[in-house]
């Protein structure tokens, strides 16, 4: 079988790696993948990529990730290198520099982050871009935004882009009641009005709106829980937020959960507010669940939500929109469930593992020929 190096930046389990992880699943039986990691990788990267082949050199510093990539590629151990995020392809394209004989280097940014940088160092980024891409065979955009943004700023030739939207485990969403009624019991939730938002606690999710968008409604919905699912370096500033607006009582923060399927069909809602994305995996999650989304109106976003039929788009930063569209939601359930059908079917045609598990192998079979 042909082999198939996955360069990911981080040990974090995030989109990247879940999208990577799908990918691996469903090819397995058809190319030999390995993960590359830049250092050890932690107990929960090894708990979520259980049996996978995992390589990483001894200590994290740029010059030995690029030593060991650059070794790895003169002994044409590998055909394909495929890079999940910048940082990964900025490694492997150094590592490939002037080799006789490399490995086709497909580049999947999984949402065109560097233009959000400070002025300084967004246009040494997109510069650098410009020049490293020459070596990159194929560049997955996982939205038309994204693809929008690269050709925006021309970091790549137009004929070497290709859109492959996320796609997720349809199936793994629909959870057996009596499994939804075990959890909200042990987690205390069985007459709360349920909303929950998930994601990194990074600065991108911007999940100060979500707790002034709670602290809003809280006298109309006086039974109402937010469930905060996912860890972060903005946690305990987060949990003082919820302290200095006096919501401790209506807010769970859950950390990393590995039964997010669960948490999402005990939930009446749920939230993503986000400053930008490329293509979010929560709001297709949510969908697959039955359930309808409230989310930030941005690029990427826009693609996975049809606004007043599968959920709710909201101005970004604005936890008054928010609220309101809360509310909206929480004064019918007739709604409620009449959008969670429209998002799963939506979700069910245009964004399953299958359609984007076969959209890449393709690509691969393609850059090999």
């Amino acid at each position: 079988m042909k082999k198939i190096l996955m360069v990911h930046s981080t040990d974090i389990v995030s989109g990247g790696e879940k999208i990577s992880l799908e990918i691996i699943k469903g090819l397995g039986n058809q190319f030999e993948f390995t993960i590359f990691l830049p250092q050890k990788p932690s107990d929960l990267f090894n708990y979520c990529f259980k049996d996978l082949k995992i390589i990483y050199p001894l200590k994290k510093r740029v010059f030995l990730i690029i030593g060991f990539l650059r070794r790895l590629f003169k002994q044409n151990e590998f055909e394909i290198a495929h890079c999940h995020g910048t940082r990964a392809a900025f490694w492997v394209r150094l590592a490939s520099m002037n080799l006789k004989k490399r490995p086709k280097i497909i580049y999947t940014p999984h949402g065109f982050h560097i233009i959000r940088k400070p002025f300084f160092l967004k246009w040494p980024l997109i510069f650098l871009e410009k020049i490293f891409n020459s070596q990159t065979d194929i560049l997955i955009c996982v939205s038309e935004a994204d693809k929008n943004l690269v050709l925006k700023y021309k970091t790549i030739l137009p004929e070497k882009i290709k859109v492959i939207k996320n796609g997720i485990d349809i199936k793994k969403f629909q959870i057996a009641q009596s499994e939804v009624q075990k959890t909200k019991k042990e987690l205390g939730l069985e007459n709360n009005f349920i909303l929950c938002s998930i994601g990194r606690l990074h600065p991108q999710k911007d999940f100060f709106t979500v707790l002034k968008s709670l602290n809003l409604i809280i006298s109309q919905i006086p039974n109402v829980k937010l469930l905060i699912v996912g860890e972060g370096p903005l946690r305990n500033i987060l949990e003082e937020e919820t302290r200095k607006l006096g919501l401790d009582k209506y807010v769970k923060f859950l950390g990393w959960r590995d039964d997010v399927p669960v948490l999402i069909n005990l939930s009446d809602m749920v939230i993503l507010s986000t400053n930008w994305e490329g293509l979010p995996l929560v709001s297709l999650e949510t969908g697959a669940a039955k359930k309808p989304i409230i989310a930030s109106d941005v690029e990427g976003v826009r693609e996975t939500i049809i606004n007043g039929k599968t959920g709710f788009l909201f101005k970004p930063h604005s936890a008054e929109d928010l609220s309101k569209r809360i509310l909206e939601l929480f004064e019918s359930k007739e709604l409620r469930e009449k959008m969670g059908e429209s998002a799963f079917e939506f979700v069910s045609k245009n964004f399953s593992k299958e359609k984007m598990i076969e959209e890449y192998r393709n690509l691969y079979l393609s850059i090999l020929k």
